[in-house]
């Protein structure tokens, strides 16, 4: 009974955060309330990802069920952060950021899907992707003063 709740709640939050949006469009935050922010919403996207990865998967659809709730932290995680608008400054590098953390979560998406195959080369290969390109988000995310974000190579 736990893991179906817990793949279900990324996803009223997604609806929250959307309607919440509504008519107010971004949230404008200064460089220090943008850090303070940002590093928040990736503070509880790794603690949820260290949750969800505590024991490795016993088999392919274990993995694809694990990596689906990777997929729905990740972009609920993308979609907090999306609602920050920083100033004109740092508008370039947040989009960079976003977009490598984007970029992550799609190979996720191949790892699942491979994972649904029983396709472990397929699986190897998103996961390592996603693992290749953990510089690229740290450089991306420090370059906006994140100290959270970007530090695990699992999530953004």
């Amino acid at each position: 009974m736990l893991r179906p709740r817990s793949i279900l709640l990324p996803l009223p939050a997604v609806v929250i955060i959307g309607l919440s949006g509504c008519g107010s469009g971004k949230e404008q935050v200064s460089p220090a309330e943008l850090v303070q922010k940002a590093d928040g919403v990736c503070r509880v996207e790794q603690t949820k990802f260290d949750q969800i990865q505590a024991h490795p998967p016993a088999n392919a659809s274990i993995a694809a069920d694990q990596t689906k709730e990777l997929i729905d932290v990740a972009e609920a995680a993308s979609s907090d952060l999306g609602e920050l608008e920083p100033p004109e400054s740092l508008s370039a590098s947040f989009d960079r950021y976003l977009g490598a953390r984007n970029r992550a979560v799609d190979e996720m998406r191949k790892g699942r899907d491979a994972a649904e195959d029983q396709d472990s080369a397929g699986y190897a290969a998103a996961q390592t992707a996603v693992a290749k390109g953990a510089p690229q988000r740290r450089r991306l995310a420090g370059a906006l003063g994140l100290r959270v974000c970007g530090s695990n190579p699992r999530s953004g």
